[in-house]
């Protein structure tokens, strides 16, 4: 959808609660699109988040910006929501996970597999908050669905991305691809540690833990259907050709190594 002010394309637009127009992240509060209801806006409470998201980026010392900002991304900022979303979200991908062994209960690949998609989701959280955003895991209904669809044992592909960090707030295109980047860069870094980890112990658990982080971070880099790809693909090509080569080459040495080949997963 097209951003009513830029014209930016977004996969989810965010709506205006009072003009009801459709805008990006850098013109969704309204006193960043000229809303016709701004006075209604700044009447609101301080109770009310975009609010107190308006005034507190438009006040205050350098010092006090730069110690908020610091308390933002050290002490992440969860709702009860959230909570729920994310724990919802993680047993999807642990069903995903016990369905490549036939649901036979493997503690060890069990937490390769949430360790890898709950660091992901933070890594985009933890930026965000740096950048002073608004970030929140929530599940998209569409890909929560197509998941547990994949948890089936006989479904060789996996699909794993039952929902996303939403961000609200003022984000330039660089520091939304920076955002979407950061998440796959968890799992290249995370998989390239594993497969350091597996030459120096001959591991299999090390092996899967590459691999598993190689394939998450190379479908999320694929650059449509609102995937963390799209943004950094619209922001730099050529640091999306960087990412998706270091996810590409874990995935496939990972495969060499272990004999099962490029489409094995395990």
């Amino acid at each position: 959808m097209e951003c009513e002010v830029c014209g930016r394309q977004e996969e989810m637009a965010f709506r205006c609660r009072y003009c009801k127009g459709h805008f990006c992240s850098e013109h969704r509060l309204p006193p960043n699109h000229d809303c016709l209801f701004l006075n209604d806006f700044m009447r609101q409470p301080e109770k009310d988040r975009e609010f107190i998201e308006y005034i507190h980026g438009r006040q205050g010392s350098a010092g006090e910006r730069v110690a908020s900002t610091i308390r933002n991304t050290v002490l992440l900022k969860v709702s009860k929501t959230e909570i729920g979303h994310l724990l919802l979200g993680t047993a999807l991908v642990a069903a995903v996970g016990m369905s490549i062994f036939g649901y036979s209960f493997r503690p060890e690949y069990l937490a390769i597999f949430v360790s890898a998609f709950v660091l992901h989701e933070l890594a985009h959280k933890f930026l965000a908050q740096f950048y002073r955003a608004w970030a929140e895991f929530r599940l998209i209904m569409y890909g929560a669905a197509i998941t547990a669809i994949s948890a089936l044992p006989f479904l060789p592909f996996k699909f794993i991305a039952p929902g996303a960090v939403f961000i609200s707030g003022s984000i330039s295109e660089r520091r939304n691809g920076r955002i979407s980047l950061v998440g796959p860069l968890t799992n290249i870094v995370l998989g390239a540690g594993f497969m350091l980890a597996y030459y120096a112990t001959g591991s299999d658990l090390m092996l899967a833990g590459a691999r598993f982080n190689g394939w998450i971070a190379l479908f999320n880099l694929i650059p449509f259907m609102g995937l963390d790809g799209a943004k950094i693909f619209a922001w730099n090509k050529l640091v999306w050709v960087l990412a998706l080569a270091g996810s590409v080459g874990l995935y496939i040495v990972g495969g060499l190594v272990s004999g099962r080949g490029i489409f094995g997963i395990f």
